[in-house]
């Protein structure tokens, strides 16, 4: 199978939209869920790599106990941060694993500020079938497009204000953006001089602006 025969697709839920969905009940003690990368999809559900971000400090015990994920360890852990593996058990995530011809790629979130931003890659029969399933467990008025390869579509990135774009590209550079992941905000706000709450808001609003404007583009 070469590069040309796979597709994507990506899925953009708000909170209100979601919010039936495990994960959605986490937002009011967690301000993001990353994706990072796959560990296994081996099992009764997948394991992967997560991020997790919090200011609340019950955000990983009511993580621990939400029946969307069962934690399997933790990699790092620093004020506001967890670096963790766990199974993915909601209703979408499963419908990733029991599909053997797609699988979960970056960017994938889920934010206390935007909710869910799935991006799923694999053959045009895989994503298909997941779409079908998808759309029976989220409203109607949410349209789900298959289209080529994300590396074959030119999108034009939009303007940031110079602070963010330099952040950026600090982030790119140095390898924030890899999978796995070879820098932290931290690192990134010790290289600028600035708080890691800065450099927080930042990502977000920079990853959230080109986020839209791929979706503005895409349609």
């Amino acid at each position: 199978m070469s590069a040309h025969d796979l597709r994507f697709l990506q899925i953009q839920v708000n909170l209100e939209q979601g919010k039936e969905m495990p994960a959605a009940m986490l937002m009011s003690t967690m301000d993001s869920i990353e994706f990072v990368s796959t560990v296994s999809t081996n099992g009764e559900a997948s394991e992967y790599i997560l991020c997790l971000r919090y200011t609340e400090t019950t955000a990983l015990e009511d993580f621990t106990n939400n029946d969307a994920f069962e934690l399997s360890g933790i990699i790092e852990q620093k004020e506001g941060m967890v670096l963790t593996r766990a199974y993915a058990k909601g209703p979408i995530a499963m419908l990733v694993h029991s599909n053997p011809e797609i699988w979960l790629q970056t960017p994938t979130q889920v934010t206390s500020s935007n909710g869910l931003f799935m991006t799923v890659h694999g053959t045009t029969k895989g994503l298909k079938k997941f779409r079908d399933d998808v759309s029976d467990l989220l409203p109607p008025s949410i349209k789900i497009r298959i289209s080529k390869d994300l590396k074959a579509d030119w999108i034009a990135a939009p303007q940031l204000p110079n602070r963010r774009k330099e952040v950026m590209e600090l982030a790119v550079k140095l390898g924030y953006y890899s999978t796995p992941r070879k820098c932290t905000q931290r690192d990134l706000a010790n290289a600028l001089g600035v708080r890691q709450g800065t450099i927080a808001e930042h990502l977000q609003s920079a990853e959230s602006m080109i986020i839209q404007s791929w979706a503005d583009q895409a349609k």
